[in-house]
Formats: structure tokens, sequence, C-alpha cells
């Protein structure tokens, strides 16, 4: 499990930088981010804000998960701990956040997707490319579950 997490966030950065890429190439010298239920633009950022903002966002998040891991990763542990200090949840832990920082870099892929398909062509509705903005947050709620499970779990 830990090498498929690992893998996971790896690729998750790549298809993030990829994606970013394609969006930033493909878009006109402004950039729309709201919009309606219609699918009409309410509020514009320059084409260099977006793509800084979103390197920003990607930077803090991925640094803070980084900060816990190797937070956690100084906690002495043992078989017979309670709490963090048991070998099993601080491991569980470790790999729930590196999941963590791949389902959020995973997200805004996917936040990056919409938001380029929207601002390249208006023959996109919004109604039909609107599962992109679902699928993140449900992959999110999805890991908060598995991170319930995994507190949950017995332990020595």
């Amino acid at each position: 499990m830990d090498k498929f997490i690992g893998f996971f966030r790896n690729v998750s950065i790549l298809l993030f930088t990829g994606t970013l890429i394609w969006s930033y190439a493909f878009m006109a010298g402004q950039v729309n981010y709201r919009f309606d239920p219609a699918g009409d633009a309410l509020g514009t950022a320059s084409k260099d804000t977006y793509f800084f903002g979103a390197i920003a966002i990607f930077l803090v998040t991925n640094v803070i998960c980084y900060w816990f891991i190797k937070t956690l990763k100084r906690i002495k542990t043992s078989e017979e701990g309670t709490g963090i200090r048991n070998k099993s949840l601080k491991k569980d832990l470790i790999l729930w956040i590196k999941g963590f920082a791949g389902v959020l870099n995973l997200f805004f892929s996917l936040i990056l997707v919409f938001l380029g398909l929207m601002n390249m062509s208006a023959d996109y509705n919004i109604k039909t490319i609107g599962f992109y903005v679902y699928l993140g947050p449900l992959l999110i709620l999805l890991w908060f579950f598995y991170l319930a499970v995994i507190l949950g779990k017995r332990r020595n």
C-alpha cells in the first residue's frame, strides 16, 4: 500500500503540472474563474495570475502535507504505545497524509481542467462538464471516510 500511495502522489503531481501547462497554454490573456448557472463569466483574472496562483496553492498544500509527514516521523513509537505513539497508527496516518496530498493534487487538476475547458471554448455547457466540480469534493470526502476507518481500527 505504501508504494501505491507514493506512486499515486507522484502521478498526481505530474498530472497537476501537465494540466496547468495545458490550460495555461490554450487560454487567452484573461481567465474567467467564476460562472453563473448559465455558464456566463462573472469574474476574470489575468493569465499570469491564474498560473502563479495555481502554483502557489499547489506548493502551500504540498508543503503543509510534507511538514505533517516529517513531524509524524519524528514521534517515537512502539507496538504497545497508545494513540499517536502506536507504531501501526503512525504508519497509517503517514500513508493517509501522503494519499491526501495526492487526492488534493488530483482535485486541483480537475479544477484546472474545468477552468481550461470553460475558457477555451464557448461550445462547452457548464452542465455537461460540471461533474469535474463534484468529482474532487467526492474524492476528498471518501478520503476522510478512509481516515475514520483508520482511526476506528483496533490497535494493540
